[in-house]
Formats: structure tokens, sequence, C-alpha cells
């Protein structure tokens, strides 16, 4: 006869109830997990099931964050007395041929200071993942000489105005320039969800304040959320880091450089004071080192290929 008894019942109901599908939160590996379940390295990630519950389990193997994943029950161990256990461990979901992923909700957000290099590094990682990526452009009230930037929709202040009356606007903040005039930037909950209907992942290479307004609109779960500091050990050496490179760069004026640095001390600050904010934060010493570091979160179908931007 089976077990009816209360401790055979709810082990029953704990084991179906891990026994769904689910999304990788966030995964990380053990080197030297307790000897009760063997000395090889585990893979442990936190895991929402199919009906919103989350669990920490056993992975077959590291997995990016957003990988759909299915459970298997695995020998676990073989104990002193040659006993074999069993649990549920789960493993990656096979991806359709087809390069667009079903994301969601999610938003990858890179935020580092001005100089840090984030625009760099957002534009190589966009490369490298062109086919599951792509930047949500941002919406600015701004100069005509930045009219034509890249990733841009300028538009007037009094449209800027209707559009956060209305809602469409998800996350806002001054814009720092070198004059004296206002300049308000955000981004708008169009743009964003025309990404995620595409099947992509929307990307925001963006500053601190609007990384709070996204994660205050969406929550904080929501966001892929990355910070890029510069070299050094201290606050000195690294405002003085991005000093350098601001000047390097040729393409701000001195009262630009000087309000960016400013900027930049705030949000060396808000690095430091707000971690929960970030699922990781990167000093951006060596330009490849870090990009590669980033696609690793990035789930890529397994044809893809990298193919570097041609040098001119």
């Amino acid at each position: 006869m089976p077990d009816t008894s209360p401790v055979a019942h709810r082990a029953q109901k704990k084991l179906s109830h891990k026994l769904q599908n689910g999304m990788v939160l966030a995964c990380t590996t053990l080197m030297h997990p307790p000897a009760r379940v063997g000395r090889h390295p585990r893979h442990i990630a936190l895991i929402q099931l199919e009906d919103h519950t989350r669990i920490i389990a056993s992975v077959t193997s590291p997995l990016p964050i957003g990988a759909p994943v299915r459970p298997r029950m695995r020998l676990q161990t073989v104990n002193e007395e040659g006993l074999r256990i069993y649990d549920v461990s789960f493993e990656p979901v096979q991806q359709k041929a087809s390069p667009m992923l079903d994301f969601p909700g999610y938003i990858l957000a890179l935020t580092g200071p001005a100089g840090v290099g984030r625009t760099t590094v957002g534009r190589l990682l966009l490369h490298m993942t062109a086919e599951v990526t792509e930047e949500v452009p941002i919406t600015r009230t701004c100069p005509r000489k930045t009219a034509k930037e890249k990733g841009t929709h300028c538009v007037t202040k009094r449209a800027f105005t209707e559009m956060k009356q209305k809602g469409e606007i998800v996350a806002m903040a001054h814009a720092v320039t070198d004059t004296d005039e206002e300049c308000w930037c955000g981004y708008r909950a169009s743009d964003i969800e025309r990404i995620w209907k595409k099947g992509k992942l929307p990307v925001v290479i963006t500053e601190t304040h609007l990384l709070q307004g996204l994660a205050s609109h969406y929550g904080r779960r929501s966001l892929l959320s990355f910070g890029l500091l510069p070299p050094g050990r201290s606050k000195r050496t690294m405002l003085s880091h991005l000093l350098r490179r601001l000047l390097k760069s040729g393409e701000r004026s001195q009262e630009l450089v000087k309000r960016s640095l400013k900027q930049a001390e705030r949000e060396l600050a808000f690095l430091r004071d707000r971690k929960d904010l970030f699922d990781r934060i990167f000093v951006n010493g060596d330009l490849q080192t870090v990009v590669e570091s980033l696609r690793k979160h990035v789930p890529m179908p397994k044809d893809s290929r990298y193919n570097p931007p041609a040098r001119s």
C-alpha cells in the first residue's frame, strides 16, 4: 500500500512543486560544497517557477540570467554506505533555431560615470549580441548640435512634458550640458515594449538617475543591472582617471568636462552606496575582459558567432 502519512504527503507535494519549468534569476558556483552533497563543484541557481514561486536548486551547468530551465531527477551523491541519493536538478531548455528569444520583461542596464567607457562597452556588447539585443533610444530635449546623436529621439520641452503627463515616460532625469539651459532626458515605455514584442532584450546605456527610474517603474527584479568603475583604489585616483579620459576625447568643452566630473563624483558615490541596484559591478581596466564578462549574462543561440567590427 502507498504511504499516506502526512510526512509522505508533504514530501510528494514538495516534489510536485519543484517539478515545474522555470527561469534562472541568479546563478553561482560552489567550489567547495558541503561534504554531504559531494566533493565536486556545484552550480546553484535562484529559479522562478511557472507558478511564480522561487526556489534555490542545483543546475547542471553555469547559466545566464533569464535562461529557461526544466527539472530532472539526477544522482546527487553516493554516501559511504553506497546509498545513491537523488534529487531534482535543473537543466537548460533547448532553444529554438530562431535567434529571437522570449525575454519575460527584462531590461539590461549598463551604468557608470562619464568617461568610464560605458558607451564603448555597451556598443561592443550590442554588436556581439545583436541577434537578441537592441538598444533603447533615449528621448531628450537637447541643443541642436546633439540632435543627430545616435540612439536619441530629440523632442521639444513641451512634447516631453506632455509625454510625461500621459505616463509615456517611465524614467527621466536632467541631462548634463555645457550651458545653463535646462535639458531633460528619459525613456519611453513604447520604445522598451517594442523591443520586447520583437523577442529581444532591451539594453540601456544610462546614468544612475535613469536607472533608479527604471527600477521604480518596472521593479528591481526586471533589471539585469551592471555598473562600471574606472581603475583606482581611491576616489581621487578614479576621478583623475575619468578626467584624463574626458580631456582626451576632445568632444567636451571645458565647462562640460567640469560639470561631467561633478556628476561623476556623485555617481561613484551612488555605485558605492546603492549596490542593491546592481547585479554586478565591473572595473573597466581591460575593455575586452569586461565585454566578454557581460556577454556571458546574455542568453545566446548556440550557433551564434561574434564577428568583430571592422577597424578603420
